[in-house]
Protein backbone atom coordinates (compact mmCIF):
# COMPACT_ATOMS: atom_id res chain seq x y z
CA UNK A 1 0.00 0.00 0.00
CA UNK A 2 1.47 3.81 -0.59
CA UNK A 3 1.91 5.64 2.10
CA UNK A 4 1.99 8.85 -0.28
CA UNK A 5 -0.72 11.42 -0.37
CA UNK A 6 -3.59 10.55 -2.33
CA UNK A 7 -3.90 12.79 -4.92
CA UNK A 8 -7.09 15.27 -5.14
CA UNK A 9 -9.56 14.45 -7.63
CA UNK A 10 -10.38 17.98 -9.61
CA UNK A 11 -14.15 18.80 -9.89
CA UNK A 12 -15.61 18.68 -13.59
CA UNK A 13 -15.37 22.84 -13.26
CA UNK A 14 -12.07 22.39 -11.78
CA UNK A 15 -10.91 20.20 -14.73
CA UNK A 16 -12.56 22.32 -17.46
CA UNK A 17 -10.71 25.28 -16.28
CA UNK A 18 -7.53 23.64 -16.69
CA UNK A 19 -8.66 22.88 -20.00
CA UNK A 20 -9.13 25.70 -21.28
CA UNK A 21 -6.38 27.62 -19.69
CA UNK A 22 -3.76 25.32 -21.94
CA UNK A 23 -6.14 25.80 -25.09
CA UNK A 24 -5.49 29.21 -24.85
CA UNK A 25 -1.77 28.81 -24.35
CA UNK A 26 -1.87 26.39 -27.85
CA UNK A 27 -4.01 28.82 -29.57
CA UNK A 28 -1.02 31.35 -29.30
CA UNK A 29 1.59 29.15 -29.45
CA UNK A 30 0.04 27.08 -32.74
CA UNK A 31 -2.20 29.43 -34.06
CA UNK A 32 -6.33 29.39 -34.07
CA UNK A 33 -5.78 27.24 -37.31
CA UNK A 34 -3.38 25.31 -36.77
CA UNK A 35 -3.47 23.67 -33.22
CA UNK A 36 -5.07 20.16 -32.51
CA UNK A 37 -6.62 19.11 -29.57
CA UNK A 38 -4.10 16.80 -28.86
CA UNK A 39 -1.91 19.52 -28.38
CA UNK A 40 -4.39 20.89 -25.86
CA UNK A 41 -4.84 17.60 -24.34
CA UNK A 42 -0.63 17.12 -23.96
CA UNK A 43 -0.92 21.17 -22.28
CA UNK A 44 -3.19 20.08 -19.90
CA UNK A 45 -1.96 16.68 -19.27
CA UNK A 46 -4.89 14.65 -19.84
CA UNK A 47 -6.83 12.86 -22.91
CA UNK A 48 -7.82 14.10 -25.77
CA UNK A 49 -11.39 12.37 -25.11
CA UNK A 50 -11.21 13.78 -22.00
CA UNK A 51 -10.54 17.33 -23.85
CA UNK A 52 -13.33 16.23 -26.39
CA UNK A 53 -15.94 15.58 -23.18
CA UNK A 54 -15.46 19.15 -22.18
CA UNK A 55 -17.04 20.86 -25.37
CA UNK A 56 -18.82 20.22 -28.37
CA UNK A 57 -16.31 21.09 -31.34
CA UNK A 58 -13.31 22.71 -31.94
CA UNK A 59 -14.73 26.18 -31.99
CA UNK A 60 -16.99 26.05 -28.95
CA UNK A 61 -13.14 25.33 -27.21
CA UNK A 62 -11.81 28.43 -28.71
CA UNK A 63 -14.64 30.70 -27.58
CA UNK A 64 -14.99 29.19 -24.39
CA UNK A 65 -11.43 29.21 -23.66
CA UNK A 66 -10.93 33.07 -25.04
CA UNK A 67 -14.17 34.27 -23.33
CA UNK A 68 -12.38 32.47 -19.53
CA UNK A 69 -8.66 34.35 -20.27
CA UNK A 70 -10.29 37.77 -21.18
CA UNK A 71 -12.89 38.01 -18.71
CA UNK A 72 -9.91 38.16 -16.35
CA UNK A 73 -7.65 40.36 -17.88
CA UNK A 74 -10.90 43.07 -18.05
CA UNK A 75 -11.02 43.04 -14.13
CA UNK A 76 -7.80 43.70 -14.23
CA UNK A 77 -7.48 46.31 -16.18
CA UNK A 78 -10.79 48.32 -14.74
CA UNK A 79 -8.90 47.39 -11.29
CA UNK A 80 -5.76 49.37 -12.55
CA UNK A 81 -8.03 51.84 -13.57
CA UNK A 82 -9.53 52.76 -11.31
CA UNK A 83 -6.75 52.97 -8.85
CA UNK A 84 -5.81 56.47 -11.15
CA UNK A 85 -7.26 59.63 -10.27
CA UNK A 86 -10.53 59.54 -12.05
CA UNK A 87 -11.08 61.06 -15.68
CA UNK A 88 -8.43 61.43 -18.11
CA UNK A 89 -5.90 59.54 -16.03
CA UNK A 90 -8.16 56.52 -15.39
CA UNK A 91 -9.01 56.38 -19.37
CA UNK A 92 -5.09 56.67 -20.30
CA UNK A 93 -4.62 53.88 -17.87
CA UNK A 94 -7.04 51.66 -18.79
CA UNK A 95 -6.18 52.31 -22.82
CA UNK A 96 -2.66 51.73 -22.23
CA UNK A 97 -2.87 48.53 -19.94
CA UNK A 98 -5.11 47.00 -22.86
CA UNK A 99 -3.51 48.05 -25.49
CA UNK A 100 0.65 47.96 -24.75
CA UNK A 101 2.05 45.64 -22.04
CA UNK A 102 4.72 46.91 -20.50
CA UNK A 103 6.85 45.50 -17.68
CA UNK A 104 5.37 48.03 -14.93
CA UNK A 105 1.98 46.56 -15.22
CA UNK A 106 0.74 44.92 -12.18
CA UNK A 107 -1.51 42.11 -13.27
CA UNK A 108 -0.39 38.43 -14.52
CA UNK A 109 0.45 38.31 -18.31
CA UNK A 110 -2.67 36.36 -19.74
CA UNK A 111 -2.52 32.29 -19.60
CA UNK A 112 -2.16 32.35 -23.56
CA UNK A 113 0.84 34.47 -23.57
CA UNK A 114 0.63 37.55 -25.66
CA UNK A 115 -2.93 39.00 -25.17
CA UNK A 116 -2.95 40.83 -28.19
CA UNK A 117 -2.15 37.62 -29.85
CA UNK A 118 -4.75 35.83 -28.49
CA UNK A 119 -7.33 38.32 -29.78
CA UNK A 120 -5.90 38.70 -33.13
CA UNK A 121 -5.98 34.38 -33.34
CA UNK A 122 -9.54 34.17 -32.16
CA UNK A 123 -10.51 37.00 -34.18
CA UNK A 124 -9.26 35.62 -37.50
CA UNK A 125 -11.52 33.01 -36.54
CA UNK A 126 -14.23 34.81 -35.69
CA UNK A 127 -15.17 35.48 -39.90
CA UNK A 128 -15.61 31.78 -40.29
CA UNK A 129 -17.38 30.41 -36.84
CA UNK A 130 -20.66 32.12 -35.62
CA UNK A 131 -20.22 30.45 -32.27
CA UNK A 132 -16.55 32.21 -31.97
CA UNK A 133 -18.25 34.97 -33.92
CA UNK A 134 -20.16 35.51 -30.66
CA UNK A 135 -17.83 35.17 -28.39
CA UNK A 136 -15.65 38.14 -29.82
CA UNK A 137 -18.75 40.48 -30.10
CA UNK A 138 -19.59 39.96 -26.57
CA UNK A 139 -16.06 40.64 -25.24
CA UNK A 140 -15.85 43.61 -27.48
CA UNK A 141 -19.47 44.58 -25.94
CA UNK A 142 -17.81 43.95 -22.45
CA UNK A 143 -14.71 46.36 -22.81
CA UNK A 144 -16.82 49.08 -24.35
CA UNK A 145 -19.21 49.04 -21.28
CA UNK A 146 -15.94 48.94 -19.01
CA UNK A 147 -14.58 52.05 -20.76
CA UNK A 148 -18.26 53.75 -20.51
CA UNK A 149 -18.73 52.65 -17.11
CA UNK A 150 -15.53 54.56 -16.07
CA UNK A 151 -16.09 57.97 -18.26
CA UNK A 152 -19.49 58.22 -16.82
CA UNK A 153 -17.98 58.18 -13.42
CA UNK A 154 -15.50 60.90 -14.65
CA UNK A 155 -18.20 62.92 -15.78
CA UNK A 156 -20.20 62.33 -12.54
CA UNK A 157 -16.84 63.79 -10.78
CA UNK A 158 -16.40 67.01 -12.87
CA UNK A 159 -13.31 65.70 -14.12
CA UNK A 160 -14.12 65.14 -17.52
CA UNK A 161 -15.92 67.64 -19.84
CA UNK A 162 -19.56 67.68 -19.74
CA UNK A 163 -20.14 67.45 -23.39
CA UNK A 164 -18.21 64.04 -23.24
CA UNK A 165 -20.83 61.26 -24.65
CA UNK A 166 -19.32 58.06 -22.91
CA UNK A 167 -20.88 55.47 -24.89
CA UNK A 168 -19.71 57.40 -28.27
CA UNK A 169 -16.31 58.11 -26.99
CA UNK A 170 -15.83 54.46 -25.80
CA UNK A 171 -16.52 53.13 -28.70
CA UNK A 172 -14.27 55.40 -30.73
CA UNK A 173 -11.12 54.60 -28.45
CA UNK A 174 -11.90 51.06 -28.04
CA UNK A 175 -11.72 50.78 -31.70
CA UNK A 176 -8.46 53.09 -31.64
CA UNK A 177 -7.28 50.49 -29.12
CA UNK A 178 -8.21 47.40 -31.46
CA UNK A 179 -6.24 48.94 -34.24
CA UNK A 180 -3.46 49.21 -32.62
CA UNK A 181 -2.65 45.32 -31.80
CA UNK A 182 -2.22 44.65 -35.35
CA UNK A 183 0.01 48.06 -36.19
CA UNK A 184 2.36 47.05 -32.91
CA UNK A 185 2.64 42.93 -34.01
CA UNK A 186 3.84 44.23 -37.20
CA UNK A 187 6.03 46.63 -36.14
CA UNK A 188 4.19 49.27 -37.80
CA UNK A 189 4.30 51.04 -34.57
CA UNK A 190 6.32 50.97 -31.86
CA UNK A 191 5.16 51.06 -28.11
CA UNK A 192 6.03 55.23 -28.14
CA UNK A 193 4.35 55.59 -31.47
CA UNK A 194 1.26 53.53 -29.81
CA UNK A 195 0.93 55.33 -26.63
CA UNK A 196 0.63 58.62 -28.99
CA UNK A 197 -1.85 57.70 -30.80
CA UNK A 198 -4.16 57.02 -27.69
CA UNK A 199 -3.04 60.66 -26.74
CA UNK A 200 -4.28 61.86 -30.08
CA UNK A 201 -7.38 59.94 -30.31
CA UNK A 202 -8.18 61.05 -26.36
CA UNK A 203 -7.23 64.83 -27.23
CA UNK A 204 -9.93 64.69 -30.12
CA UNK A 205 -12.42 62.40 -28.12
CA UNK A 206 -12.12 64.48 -24.36
CA UNK A 207 -12.30 68.23 -25.73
Amino acid sequence: MSSGTPRTRLSHAERRATILEAAARVIVAHGVHGFRLQDVADEAGVSQPLVSSHVDDRDELIAAAFVRVDERELRAVEADARSAEPGRAAVVRFLRRATIPSSDDTADELPGGDGWELWNQVSSRARFSPVVREAVGARQAAWIAALTALLRDGLAGAHLPAAVDPERVALLLITVSDGLGPALNCGLLDDDGARAVLEDALDGALR
